[in-house]
Parts: C-alpha cells; sequence; structure tokens
C-alpha cells in the first residue's frame, strides 16, 4: 500500500491532492512492490479458498467476492487519482467482505473486510481513516447480527480483529511519515553544517587573501614600478645594452608574478581558478621571458574539467616550464602536449637543453609546488604524475582522470 503513483500503477495516489482524506505520501518503490506482491497472493489465496462456497456460479457469494477482488485488485495496480474514489474502493471492498461474511459465514471470505480495513489505515489520515473503517466495521457487524447463531462472541471477535488491522496499519503511515520527516530535517541539518563550513572557510580564505594582498602584492607591486624606473634611468644614462636587456626581463617576471599573485587572492576569495584554457598563454609567456622554443599542441577535443583538475593542469605545465629556463638555458625548445581522451586527459611537457648550457639560474615564476608538490597534487584529484631525464632533456607528464568522483569543491 504505497502512496506516490509510480508509471505502471500500484496501490498509489498523486502526491500533492489534498483535501479533507489527507495527502497521497510518496514511498519507497521496493516497500510497494513487496505490498503488491503480498496483496495479490493473498488475494489468489482467498480466491482458491473459496471455490467450495461457489455453489451456484451465479449466487451472490460469487458476485460479492468478483466484485471486492476486482476492486482490490484495482486499488493495488491502478490506484484511482481522486482520494474520494479511492476511499470508495475501499469501503466496497470491505462490504464485499461483510456480505462474504454474512452469506457464508464458513468462508474466508472476511478477510476482504481486512484487507479494506488495512489498506484504509496505511492510505489515509487517522481521522477520515477511523471513519472509513468503521463504515466497513459496521456493515461487518450487521451481517453477524443478522445471521450469526452467536452475535455476541462472534462481533467481539470481528471487532477486535479488525480494530488490531486498522491500528497496525494507521501506526505503520505514522511511522513511515515519522520516518520521512526524520529524514527531511537530517538532510536540512547536514545542508545548514556543510552552509556553516563552507562560510567559516570562506572567511578564512578571504582573511588569507587580505594578508597576502597587504604584504606580497604590495612589495611585487613596488618592484614592478621600481624595475621600470630602473630600466628608465639606464635607458637615459646609457647603459649597457645587456643590462638593460635584463632590466626588462626581470620587469616582465615582476609583472607576472604580480599577475599569479592576484590571481591567488582571486581563487581564496572564491573566483575562478586558472586552468587548460591558459596554458598557451603560459606558453607564449615562457618565449617573451626566457627565449624559450616553447611550443603547445592540442590532441583530441578538450572537454570541461573540475576546477581543481584545471588547476593541476595549469600548475604543472607552469612548473616544468619554470624549470626549463632554470635548468635547459636561453633558447632550449619545451613542447607542451594536452592529449584528450574520453576518459582523461594528458600532459606532456618535454624540453631539450641547449648544447652547452648550464640554466639561467632564474625562471619564470613557479607555481611554487614544486615536482613532489604537483605529484601530490595530483593525487587528490586522482590522477599520476611522472618526471624524469631524457635523452637529451627533461620530461614531465601528468595524467588525470576526468569526471573524478572524489573530487570536492574546491
Amino acid at each position: 500500500m504505497t502512496t506516490a503513483r509510480p508509471p505502471a500503477g500500484g496501490l498509489v495516489g498523486r502526491p500533492g491532492v489534498t483535501g479533507l482524506l489527507g495527502p497521497a505520501e510518496a514511498v519507497d518503490p521496493r516497500w510497494r512492490r513487496r505490498v503488491v506482491l503480498l496483496g495479490t497472493a493473498s488475494a489468489a489465496a482467498v480466491t482458491i479458498a473459496m471455490v467450495p462456497h461457489l455453489t451456484p456460479w451465479w449466487s451472490p457469494v460469487t458476485a460479492a467476492l468478483g466484485c471486492g477482488l476486482v476492486l482490490w485488485l484495482v486499488e493495488l495496480f491502478a490506484t484511482p487519482d481522486a482520494r474520494v474514489v479511492e476511499a470508495l474502493v475501499l469501503v466496497a471492498v470491505g462490504v464485499a467482505g461483510a456480505v462474504l461474511n454474512a452469506d457464508a459465514p464458513e468462508s474466508p471470505g472476511f478477510v476482504l473486510a481486512y484487507f479494506a480495513v488495512a489498506g484504509i489505515g496505511i492510505r489515509f489520515l487517522p481521522r477520515p481513516a477511523a471513519v472509513l473503517a468503521a463504515v466497513v466495521v459496521a456493515a461487518v457487524d450487521v451481517g453477524i447480527a443478522v445471521t450469526s447463531a452467536h452475535p455476541g462472541t462472534s462481533l467481539v471477535t470481528s471487532d477486535l480483529g479488525l480494530a488490531f488491522v486498522f491500528v497496525v496499519a494507521a501506526a505503520t503511515r505514522s511511522a513511515r511519515a515519522a520516518d520521512a520527516r526524520s529524514r527531511v530535517l537530517l538532510a536540512e541539518l547536514e545542508a545548514s553544517r556543510a552552509a556553516e563550513e563552507a562560510a567559516v572557510a570562506l572567511a578564512e580564505r578571504t582573511r588569507l587573501a587580505r594578508e597576502i594582498h597587504d604584504i606580497l602584492a604590495h612589495s611585487l607591486s613596488g618592484q614592478v614600478m621600481s624595475l621600470e624606473a630602473t630600466r628608465m634611468l639606464a635607458e637615459r644614462s646609457g647603459a649597457d645594452a645587456r643590462v638593460v636587456t635584463e632590466i626588462e626581463r626581470a620587469h616582465r617576471l615582476a609583472r607576472s608574478g604580480l599577475a599569479d599573485t592576484r590571481r591567488a587572492i582571486g581563487a581564496l576569495r572564491g573566483d575562478a581558478l586558472p586552468g587548460p584554457e591558459l596554458i598557451p598563454a603560459l606558453v607564449r609567456e615562457a618565449q617573451a621571458a626566457h627565449g624559450l622554443r616553447a611550443t603547445s599542441t592540442v590532441d583530441g577535443d578538450p572537454r570541461p574539467v573540475q576546477a581543481e583538475a584545471g588547476l593541476c593542469l595549469y600548475r604543472t605545465t607552469q612548473e616544468a616550464l619554470t624549470n626549463t629556463a632554470k635548468h635547459a638555458g636561453r633558447g632550449a625548445a619545451a613542447t607542451v602536449t594536452l592529449r584528450w581522451a574520453e576518459d582523461r586527459v594528458d600532459l606532456t611537457v618535454t624540453d631539450e637543453r641547449r648544447p652547452g648550457a648550464s640554466g639561467d639560474g632564474v625562471g619564470m615564476p613557479s607555481g611554487g609546488y614544486g615536482l613532489t608538490g604537483l605529484r601530490e597534487r595530483a593525487e587528490l584529484v586522482g590522477g599520476t604524475l611522472h618526471a624524469g631525464p631524457t635523452a637529451t632533456g627533461f620530461r614531465v607528464t601528468l595524467s588525470l582522470p576526468l569526471d573524478h568522483p572524489e573530487e570536492g569543491p574546491r
């Protein structure tokens, strides 16, 4: 006896239909299937047990049995949408059981009255259910009073049995309703806790963003301005062109570091994190800052990635190009390849050391994690990172699954 109408029907009503009889509540489909199976098996058992009492076949007993069973199966498999119609169907099933109990007292036909009372108790609110059940009990009592040789004993036995079935059914409905309310309250409590934790985390990240801005961003801004002034002074004083070039290079690095700092501050405040779409910009930055012969290629169709996975791709590229600038020397070649597959994305950064180069000792602004930190970052999003020397240089390979299920929000 369920309360939500599934596509195939089955002892249900439409949720949201209100009135004196109360709304029909949605329940677990597994519970509905069990009830439908039990109700059908019970109806079959009653039919088989009634066969010896169906003589002749056109008797009132046969008519009452057929009417009661048909209506019971309608309630099980095609519950009426209208709550009033459903109430009438169940009451009619109970009246059919009362008729069978009166015309064939030695038959199990009275079980239909129990079916009806149980259905009424589960399907309707307590007060209207009590009224409907009372109608069925009254019909059964009338039949007993008219036909029974011992009406007093039969009435007490019948009424106690029907009352017990009704109370159990009503208690089942109440328990299900209480469980549903508990689930809703628990979900609301979990949502409230998650919102509170998110608020605390955002407040802490905002505080860290302010600290970074006040300390690092300000100092980098001052460095950028100082380097620009130094460059202009060097040009006006006729300094060696190499000095001017190195000052310009330092100026570009400082500006790039300031941009990275601003992105980090934005990430702490909840802004979008950098992802694979910014990798070509990293490659152009490496070309401009250090004269690297860096190129980037994309194989496959790019797909959306979660924030932390995208940041992992970005930081790995940044760190690999930084190491190329530091160790492979100016003029070294670097190839960045991003391969998109159906279920994963692979990033490969390979460099070739310039013959005789010992490295410049400085590089692009690093992600600040190193290969060990990047390997840990990859593992957090379900990926793997491998790095090692090649015959002519160094290679970093990152492999990440797409839509990693364990990746949480940033």
